[in-house]
């Protein structure tokens, strides 16, 4: 038996993004990176830089700009739908050039998603396969835009066709805890 059970992809504007653009872009162009090329049954990915072997390092110049303010992004977002206790696992960076991409994939954890930080009208933003409904998703971001989702959710980034670079964040992270005012709506909705 199938029972379809609809979860809602989050999406919020980064409130310090303009002020931290710049020096975020500068400090990941000084990061070390690898790049990844896999082509296979499942994977066509083709990306020019990422530092996803050191998602873990919490440490870096670029991290230490962001985390606070990305955190406090990821309270609100779930906030709303009733969940708190937010804990990051993993947090890197992937720059695409032109005809990179990144197949279809999944992430570990509860959450994953993408900080938009170098977007440009023409890039190709995720698209998002809710696997119960089957249906394909194009997520509407704009630069500056957070979007979280379930990270069974299966995702991708199409092919860049232009010459403009564009720079994601990527992460995952879990929340430990249902908020009061959700239980109490719940209670009183339902009637538990």
């Amino acid at each position: 038996m199938k029972t379809n059970f609809n979860f809602p992809i989050l999406k919020q504007r980064l409130k310090c993004h303009k002020k931290i653009k710049k020096e975020l872009l500068k400090l990941i162009d000084e990061e070390p990176t690898h790049s990844l090329k896999k082509i296979d049954y499942q994977y066509t990915d083709s990306i020019s830089r990422l530092d996803w072997h050191n998602r873990n390092n919490f440490k870096r110049k670029w991290v230490q700009l962001l985390v606070k303010d990305l955190h406090n992004n990821f309270e609100n977002q779930v906030n709303e739908i009733g969940l708190k206790g937010v804990e990051i696992n993993d947090l890197w960076f992937q720059q695409y050039f032109k005809e990179d991409t990144h197949g279809w994939h999944i992430h570990g954890h509860s959450f994953t998603g993408v900080y938009y930080l170098e977007l440009f009208k023409d890039s190709p933003r995720t698209q998002i396969v809710e696997p119960t409904a089957e249906k394909l998703i194009t997520v509407e971001a704009k630069e500056g835009d957070v979007i979280i989702f379930p990270s069974i959710y299966i995702h991708r980034a199409p092919s860049l066709k232009t010459n403009k670079r564009k720079t994601i964040v990527s992460f995952n992270f879990s929340c430990n805890d249902v908020t009061l005012k959700f239980v109490e709506r719940i209670n009183a909705i339902r009637n538990f």
